[in-house]
């Protein structure tokens, strides 16, 4: 039987991720912040015995694209094979969030609506009947709280029985009778065309008056006459373009859907979440719980791992001992073990401690709604580097790690601002670097010195920031949307913390194991003097730092986790604290370590994104900024 598609479309931040996590094994990034899903994210799931592929798609605002993320969304909608669309809707907005539902219905394909955030819509005092807006709209509409997995088993069923269906009828809602007469006249027009994308006529001959732009040549040449005319009187009539009245016939339909349907009940008094934003968002009150969120996660961070990773110490220094006699007769049998050890001891006693409560913590923040807060607070200081606030949401993505941050770049909708924020993101400290910094800080410096690290880094990002924008030009203005705050939800949050980890475990695990391995190996046939004897003119000779050290850059390029297990090996210790490195040593490694180019991952997508000119620009810029920060350091600690 033939697996039929679903689609999940909405605006940005009605919940779609949040959606697909609770229907889907995937739990994808579902921050509340608006547009930080920038790739589709698909699935197999399972309804009543049979399958079927579920995909999240980027939020947009209207099916007219501009940025990236629409424009990957209005790709996949019209080129790919979908059987039904589900329309997420934030119910606590609605009026703006049907205008979407509106033109998806003019699209023609079978759809169901999920009033999502009911209890959000409840704790506004809007009273919502869904029976009103599926009778006006000839759809099945469900109400969800897919956050706390209200209503999505009645939705799932909605879906199966319109999939079951042999065809499900899309009612089109008419426009205004001038406006609707010119419409016709187009769809007309295209009646001898064959359409080989997915979208009904209607839906063409909208866009053909609205965005001709976006129709095929040999579809435009057909209804050219017909258009021409059509637009003409359309501007004619109303004193604006084709676009404008389009949009305005939309909004004018989502207005009266919303006032039919729903209404508003006296509150009597702010409830507390209003004035707890409204603190969190004052101009001057604002920055403090900001700084109490930062301290609060370094400090967790710190003493958590600390604690976990002492409490792995005794149990793993108990196992070399048990094969330390195969080195006498097999030295490379005892180099390949120790090897494989070490790696797996590195991961189980030092990334892992650090990892978990990063990501946890990370998983919590995400959930509240608090990182639009910080957008908008730091827009100001964001300016002064040649930025505006929202890219405050790539740079905090960074901070789990590189790879979605670049990503998250396709929500700055201005080309500038885009690539001077991928240009800035491989200096912001990642999951993997922070592993490396508290692990080492704890071994030999203490917690204060990681914290310096992290303010030399926030300034480096705001001095190289500044100089790459004297060469970009000005920095555009910030219109950025404030989605309400949200209680999270630490079941969301412990799960999609596993799936984090389950991803560790998959990709980095093997990386660690082969990489100690590897350098187990170039250690037994001295390989690993010939890349150290290359590395040692910058380590030995500008940083006052091992020569031994040179084969962990190499392997740190492909995993930042390496470093703390390759240096252990590289300096044949078993333990971080036996490094024979001084206090001063370790912060100028540290610093050197988290500017250089972050990881092979971050290599290619920025390649993907920028393409070669701005990778060669971002590993030289990479490169110069983290020596010349660590040569700083050295003068004054060494």
């Amino acid at each position: 039987m033939k697996k039929l598609n679903i689609a999940l479309m909405g605006q940005p931040n009605a919940g779609k991720s949040t959606v697909f996590n609770v229907l889907s094994d995937i739990k994808s990034a579902a921050s509340n912040f608006s547009g930080t899903t920038v790739e589709y994210t698909e699935s197999d799931i399972e309804i009543r015995g049979r399958e079927f592929h579920i995909v999240d798609l980027p939020g947009v605002y209207s099916l007219n694209p501009g940025d990236e993320a629409e424009k990957l969304t209005y790709k996949y909608l019209t080129e790919k094979e979908i059987d039904l669309v589900i329309n997420v809707v934030d119910a606590s907005l609605l009026s703006r969030s049907l205008e979407l539902t509106v033109e998806l219905l003019e699209f023609g394909l079978p759809m169901v609506i999920a009033l999502n955030m009911w209890d959000e819509a409840e704790r506004k005092g809007l009273k919502i009947y869904p029976e009103r807006l599926e009778k006006a709209l000839r759809v099945p509409v469900v109400t969800t709280s897919a956050l706390y997995g209200k209503g999505v088993k009645e939705l799932v069923d909605r879906c199966y029985d319109v999939l079951a269906a042999d065809k499900m009828e899309v009612p089109p809602v008419a426009y205004t009778s001038h406006i609707e007469e010119n419409v016709q006249r187009v769809e007309r027009a295209l009646s001898g065309f064959s359409i080989k994308n997915n979208g009904s006529r209607r839906f063409y001959a909208i866009k053909a008056i609205e965005n001709p732009g976006l129709l095929p040549a040999d579809m435009l040449s057909m209804i050219a006459a017909d258009l021409e005319e059509v637009r003409g009187q359309i501007t004619r009539l109303h004193r604006t373009d084709g676009a404008e009245t389009v949009s305005y016939e939309r909004h004018h339909i989502a207005m009266k859907l919303n006032e039919e349907i729903s209404h508003f009940i006296d509150r009597k008094e702010v409830p507390l979440r209003e004035k707890i934003d409204r603190f969190l968002l004052h101009p001057l009150l604002g920055y403090f719980p900001l700084l109490v969120f930062f301290l609060a996660s370094f400090v967790a961070i710190y003493f958590i791992g600390n604690g976990l990773s002492a409490s792995m110490d005794f149990p793993l220094k108990k196992i070399p001992p048990l094969y330390a006699s195969l080195k006498g007769w097999s030295p490379l049998a005892w180099y390949s073990l120790d090897g494989i050890f070490q790696g797996f001891s590195g991961a189980l006693g030092i990334v892992l401690p650090y990892f978990l409560p990063l990501i946890f913590l990370t998983a919590i923040f995400e959930d509240t709604g608090y990182l639009s807060r910080i957008a908008f607070l730091m827009d100001g200081i964001m300016h002064r580097i040649g930025l505006h606030g929202k890219s405050v949401a790539p740079f905090i993505m960074g901070f789990g790690c590189s790879v979605p941050a670049l990503y998250a770049t396709r929500i700055l909708e201005n080309r500038r601002e885009r690539m001077l924020t991928g240009l800035l993101i491989p200096f912001i400290p990642c999951s993997a670097r922070t592993t490396v910094i508290f692990a080492l800080a704890i071994a030999f410096t203490g917690p204060w010195w990681a914290l310096v690290i992290y303010l030399f880094t926030a300034l480096v990002v705001g001095l190289t920031g500044k100089l790459l924008s004297l060469f970009v030009g000005k920095p555009t203005g910030l219109i950025l949307e404030i989605p309400g705050l949200k209680v999270p939800s630490f079941k969301v949050a412990f799960s999609r913390s596993w799936f984090r980890v389950k991803d560790f475990l998959k990709f980095a695990l093997p990386f660690l194991l082969v990489g100690s391995l590897a350098m187990s190996w170039l250690q037994y046939f001295h390989v690993d003097r010939a890349v150290d004897r290359v590395f040692a003119p910058l380590l030995k000779g500008i940083l006052g730092l091992p020569a031994a050290l040179g084969s962990t850059l190499v392997f740190g390029f492909f995993r930042k986790e390496l470093i703390i297990v390759m240096a252990n090996n590289a300096l044949g210790v078993s333990s971080t604290a036996d490094l024979p490195l001084s206090p001063g040593q370790v912060v100028v490694f540290l610093v050197f370590v988290t500017l250089y180019f972050p990881c092979f991952s971050t290599f290619i997508v920025l390649w993907k994104e920028f393409k070669w000119r701005i990778v060669l620009v971002s590993t030289l810029l990479s490169i110069f900024v983290a020596t010349v920060s660590a040569y700083l350091f050295r003068l004054v600690l060494l």
